[in-house]
């Protein structure tokens, strides 16, 4: 069934192009996005270029968000919205595979943008509790090597694993909200996780190929042909595993 899921869906892609337009949308649109970050990060990271040796190594977060507050929930605010259309084009992309058509798909997934919302903060959240649990981890390497070590390859294994566990939130958001969305996909891989630790490692490794072989294309060839091939590798590289795992959740 892994592999009949990753072969449909390889072909389903191939041969309707269509479904590539919600994960192109999202991508020129958080292109856009990235220029506004990078405008707003200008003068704090100029700043601290210029005034790293003044800056507290033990309160630089705190000067930080003393001195650049608005920059910083700029930032925040950018993540979340761009988070929340990544979403808007996942959930796009999984009604497209269910046969719904273009705009419909489209149409339908931004009336939901506060599901995709949802989805987005609880993203957020996750992300920062990881990202501390990281820095602890961290520190417990610089006191001892091998715990530190030790306790890091824990942490990702267990953070893998929640990941492949919670990689079927997208397909079950067609049906339920986002708190009950996150438990089906943990429910459907409770005895199905070997299974589904196969179809992810496979799907991410052909996606990868395929997406790195188009963005090469794109260089070598050089000129008008560079981006767009760029764009259109990354798109159809998330566009497929997409495919692959929701192909995968409603043929069980």
């Amino acid at each position: 069934m892994v592999l009949k899921d990753i072969f449909v869906s390889f072909v389903e892609v191939i041969t309707k192009p269509w479904i590539l337009i919600p994960m192109i949308l999202v991508l020129i649109i958080s292109s856009a996005l990235s220029i506004v970050s990078t405008w707003l990060l200008e003068r704090p990271f100029l700043d601290f270029i210029l005034y790293f040796d003044t800056i507290p190594g033990d309160n630089m977060l705190g000067t930080l968000l003393f001195n650049y507050p608005l920059e910083l929930a700029g930032i925040a605010i950018i993540g979340i919205i761009m988070s929340t259309i990544g979403v808007i084009g996942i959930m796009s992309i999984v009604r497209m595979v269910q046969k719904d058509g273009v705009i419909d798909s489209i149409n339908e997934s931004m009336k939901e943008w506060v599901k995709a919302l949802a989805i987005s903060i609880i993203f957020w959240i996750a992300f920062l509790i990881i990202a501390a649990i990281y820095m602890v981890a961290t520190l417990a390497s610089d006191i001892n090597s091998i715990l530190g070590g030790i306790v890091i390859a824990i942490f990702f294994i267990i953070l893998f694993v929640i990941l492949v566990k919670v990689i079927f939130t997208f397909p079950a958001m067609m049906e339920k909200d986002a708190k009950k969305s996150i438990q089906e996909s943990w429910k459907f891989t409770n005895k199905r996780f070997w299974g589904t630790l196969a179809l992810v490692l496979i799907a991410a490794i052909i996606s990868f190929i395929i997406a790195t072989l188009l963005s090469m294309a794109g260089v070598t060839l050089g000129g008008y042909f560079e981006i767009p091939l760029d764009i259109i590798g990354e798109a159809f590289g998330s566009t497929y595993f997409i495919a692959v795992i929701t192909n995968y959740f409603y043929s069980k």
